[in-house]
């Protein structure tokens, strides 16, 4: 028996995904809702796989995965996400995972990750994610033709922008006010060529601008 643990602050999703899987005897499922459940199962059990949402609370999946590898602890992790942005499916790529679900897709989709992960030793990404992993190695030849870098302070602010702060919490971590950052954000905007905050996620990936 494979046993799988699931974590995700809404409990809707955990009941839904432990009912899908309810009648396949091959499973045991355990589920929390915060990390510190998690860790704190992690004490005594080592799971088969991971199902793990982007999003936890105040923390990212890439928290956990941070935390496993500190604690030397080789679990498969399937990501279970809204999130299609490029830079958040190149940072679970470049993390590792073993394979991307998204909440776009069908939740069969869940299963049929599971099936590959656990019985035939393969990574999954599901008909959502594969089209961003497509994407990411498709054509990128206007990007790359980019001669803009970033100053010391805008690569400090595009860094923070990749981890989703908002202008308000970048300007209480910089201890500038937001009308600042607002501007830098644009002059970011200009000087980069992007159309929005997505697209220079996207150049600062290509660009090598972001690392981790």
């Amino acid at each position: 028996m494979k046993n799988i643990y699931i974590l995700d602050d809404h409990p809707i999703i955990t009941e839904g995904i432990a009912q899908l899987l309810s009648n396949n005897q091959q499973y045991q499922i355990t589920a929390g809702h915060h990390d510190s459940e998690l860790y704190n199962y992690l004490n005594d059990h080592t799971p088969d796989l991971l199902i793990i949402d982007y999003e936890i609370q105040d923390k990212t999946a890439l928290d956990v995965i941070t935390y496993l590898q500190k604690k030397g602890m080789n679990i498969p992790q399937l990501i279970y996400t809204m999130h299609t942005e490029f830079w958040i499916i190149k940072l679970l790529i470049k993390a590792e995972v073993a394979g991307i679900v998204t909440k776009n897709d069908k939740i069969e989709e869940i299963e049929k990750a599971i099936h590959n992960i656990l019985h035939e030793g393969n990574k999954y990404y599901s008909p959502t994610a594969l089209n961003v992993v497509l994407s990411i190695m498709g054509d990128h030849s206007t990007e790359k033709s980019i001669t803009y870098t970033p100053s010391p302070r805008e690569n400090e602010i595009i860094q923070m922008l990749s981890c989703g702060l908002t202008s308000d919490e970048i300007a209480h971590k910089l201890n500038l006010s937001k009308n600042t950052i607002d501007t830098m954000r644009k002059n970011i905007l200009l000087k980069s060529g992007a159309t929005n905050v997505s697209h220079l996620m996207r150049i600062a990936f290509l660009k090598g601008w972001i690392t981790e």
